[in-house]
């Protein structure tokens, strides 16, 4: 046996340093164009001087998640304030009506063209994987065969945000790995479990999904039926109650008076973006005030006579 294979066969592996788990993680729901206020929130987090450590999303919420774990900075939220003020319907969703009842027609899958979706992926993520991000992105999709929430931190970042953002028969379902997966808000449109999972000690939920309310009291549509049934599902999901550990806390975005709201409705995002950096700046206020301690009540102490002559 030589001297080498000796010294490898005595030397011991260090013992692998466990991550340390991150401290501070956002969580971005699912809501279509409400989305919109989830950028006026996370900039209220950045003017608190509070920077994520991770950021887990869903759907909209997942292409806010990973624009901003490419690089959390205060500039970097504004730009991505500049991208919702540009985006419109007519980008999101490209085809008229003839394209889409010709779908309809041929029993087609999906309604519209993802292009549109795919390209501003693209310019808002122009990475080769999801890993690179500066902090780690966790997105979630739905598996369209098991019915489950299907995690991605690493892979084509078009690919698995156009998963987690497909609204079952409005886009194409996305193959990932040999599987088909669509909108992550229909299993999981709220993660903040998977926050919590991560070890996260405060996680701000960025939740914009449960502020639905819906159109009853219009002429609505096959297609508007169909969203509206999601929304009213995804504000339902979105309700479970988390597993919270010792030491940690969540702190929620809270609720947006929005009022009556169509998800593909892009017209009012500097509405949406102003109330959610109000909502924002009331959360940070509220999570930051000073605590008053609990104060222990004195007890006068007895005469030092008297504690004598108790002892006597």
């Amino acid at each position: 046996m030589t001297v080498l294979t000796f010294l490898r066969r005595g030397r011991k592996d260090s013992p692998a340093t466990p991550p340390v788990p991150p401290r501070e993680v956002v969580v971005f729901s699912g809501g279509g164009s409400l989305g919109a206020a989830q950028v006026g929130a996370i900039q209220a987090l950045f003017e608190a001087g509070i920077v994520p450590d991770a950021v887990v999303g869903c759907s909209v919420g997942a292409i806010n998640a990973a624009f901003v774990a490419m690089d959390p900075t205060a500039e970097r939220m504004m730009n991505l304030e500049t991208v919702w003020r540009s985006m419109t319907r007519r980008e999101v969703f490209p085809d008229g009506r003839f394209a889409v009842a010709r779908r309809l027609a041929t029993r087609s899958t999906y309604l519209y063209n993802p292009i549109g979706l795919r390209t501003l992926f693209e310019q808002c993520v122009p990475l080769h994987d999801l890993s690179q991000t500066a902090i780690p992105c966790h997105v979630v999709t739905t598996d369209l065969i098991g019915g489950t929430p299907t995690w991605f931190t690493s892979g084509n970042p078009v690919d698995v945000l156009a998963a987690s953002a497909c609204l079952p028969g409005l886009f194409p379902p996305v193959e990932l790995d040999g599987r088909l997966y669509v909108d992550g808000g229909v299993s999981c449109p709220v993660p903040t479990q998977r926050a919590l999972d991560l070890g996260a000690a405060r996680v701000w939920v960025l939740n914009v999904s449960r502020d639905f309310h819906g159109w009853a009291d219009r002429k609505m549509s096959a297609l508007d039926v169909l969203l509206e049934s999601f929304a009213i599902s995804r504000s339902h999901l979105g309700r479970h109650s988390p597993v919270v550990a010792p030491g940690q806390q969540i702190v929620t975005l809270p609720s947006l008076a929005i009022g009556r709201h169509d998800m593909r409705d892009f017209s009012k995002t500097s509405r949406l973006i102003a109330m959610g950096r109000e909502a924002g700046r009331a959360m940070v206020a509220e999570e930051l005030r000073p605590k008053p301690k609990r104060q222990l009540e004195a007890v006068p102490a007895a005469p030092v006579g008297a504690a004598v002559a108790a002892t006597s």
